[in-house]
């Protein structure tokens, strides 16, 4: 099945002729002689993670004097503009760091350096088995290359409060029966606590939610062999997930009044500040108690993956191993890939998971389990709870273009949003959705 640029949504489009278009960004040699790249940042921009890379990159620089790199952070909101842009213009960076399936979108227009060549070593010299799960490398693998390599993992645990749960009796769920019926019983807006909170506006982050979901249900985008399945042989768990999930807000009422509207930082705040039983987040959170409300720290726990309709075989929690690439056309292709080589070693990035707990996780088996990780007992508990079951929205397909114009055009926290305003049924927002993927997989 090939990909079919010229299918995908308006903004897609624009870019999808693109592509032989680009000229070099560089001259790739800077007035001192050193060879000059450019490095684009998305998830590395908060004022701690900034620090810790600006180290990170200074020791590279004391070791490799002969390449200059120029680090230039892109706002999150921003990603996806800025790439566009940065096609349309040719100004490429020679490196960058991205959301997950952006080198599979890029290389489906010609614009990816295969890594290939840096696959082969880290099989050679024993990094492939270090590697925490296959899923990480093999996601970046399309017609017959692979175009990005993982170099971190973000997760999407669920928060819970320890004590209101104790209050009533109740034990942490670990189903979504169990799950629904805590929710329920614990919620008390007279006391300022809600069951539940998650992000249910028009974006990328309620979808992720929504992911996990659909894997406890037995459901997903894809099959196995990279085939649509979302409207079709998944459309019934699907629906189900879909259901459950705004159930929370438009059934059982348990959540805030406001999430239509809600974004990441959103619904953390809500569970940060201590006003609800369940909070759905990233690793972040852990950080963001630590520093804004220690107190709530010994109250707080991490839920194991719940079991949904779809058996125990289905306890998968959606997160993503995000990559590094190289554009084609970079003047410095060779010195880029020396720097991430470098860069992504066991251990060299442990400043940048000091600055931020939970935040970012390392791929390695020999740094996933860190002294760190161990002295912190939210750490300790993602990682068993949650890391082992984290898998990509691909899942289980691996390297498929397509889902980078899925996750970055939202196509799935659309039905999300949808439900809990009201505007559709479940099972018509998982259709409209459907219709939607399905212009990007037409032959």
């Amino acid at each position: 099945m090939e990909f079919k640029s010229l299918e995908l949504t308006r903004r897609s489009t624009v870019i999808a002729g693109l592509g032989g278009l680009f000229s070099l960004g560089s001259s790739g040699v800077n007035a001192q002689g050193q060879t000059a790249l450019t490095f684009w940042t998305v998830r590395l921009n908060t004022p701690e993670l900034s620090e810790a890379l600006k180290s990170i990159l200074a020791d590279f620089q004391k070791a490799n004097p002969s390449i200059k790199i120029t680090q230039e952070p892109v706002s999150g909101g921003l990603v996806y503009p800025k790439f566009i842009a940065a096609v349309r213009g040719q100004s490429m960076p020679d490196i960058a760091e991205a959301f997950s399936y952006h080198p599979l979108q890029f290389a489906a227009m010609d614009q990816m350096e295969p890594m290939d060549d840096i696959i082969a070593l880290w099989k050679s010299n024993g990094t492939l088995d270090n590697i925490f799960s296959e899923f990480a490398y093999k996601k970046f693998f399309w017609k017959g290359q692979y175009w990005g390599v993982p170099y971190n993992l973000d997760i999407r645990p669920i928060y819970y409060r320890k004590d209101l749960l104790e209050a009533k009796g109740i034990k942490p769920p670990k189903n979504w029966t169990e799950f629904q019926a805590a929710a329920i019983a614990t919620h008390n807006p007279s006391t300022g606590n809600f069951g539940a909170v998650f992000p249910a506006g028009d974006f990328h982050i309620s979808q992720h939610f929504y992911m996990s979901f659909m894997f406890q249900a037995g459901g997903g985008i894809l099959d196995k062999d990279g085939n649509l399945i979302f409207g079709t042989k998944a459309k019934d768990a699907n629906v189900r997930a879909l259901t459950f999930l705004t159930d929370l807000a438009t059934k059982h009422k348990v959540t805030p009044p406001g999430i239509a509207a809600y974004n990441t930082d959103d619904a953390h705040t809500i569970f940060v500040q201590g006003r609800a039983t369940f909070g759905f987040g990233t690793g972040a959170v852990i950080s963001r108690i630590m520093k804004e409300n220690p107190s709530l720290f010994d109250k707080v726990g991490i839920l194991d993956v719940l079991e949904g309709p779809g058996g125990p075989a289905n306890r998968l929690n959606a997160g993503f191993y995000n990559p590094m690439f190289v554009w084609k056309h970079s003047p410095a292709k060779e010195a880029a890939k020396i720097f991430i080589k470098w860069f992504i070693q066991s251990g060299r990035l442990e400043p940048l998971y000091r600055a931020a707990p939970g935040q970012h996780w390392p791929i390695f088996k020999s740094d996933i389990a860190s002294p760190r990780v161990k002295g912190n007992r939210l750490l300790e508990e993602a990682l068993n709870k949650v890391v082992p079951f984290t898998t990509d929205f691909a899942y289980p397909a691996y390297g498929r273009p397509e889902m980078g114009i899925i996750d970055g055009e939202k196509m799935f926290a659309a039905p999300v949003n949808e439900v809990v305003v009201g505007t559709k049924t479940p099972e018509k927002a998982v259709m409209d959705a459907h219709a939607k993927m399905a212009r990007l997989f037409a032959t």
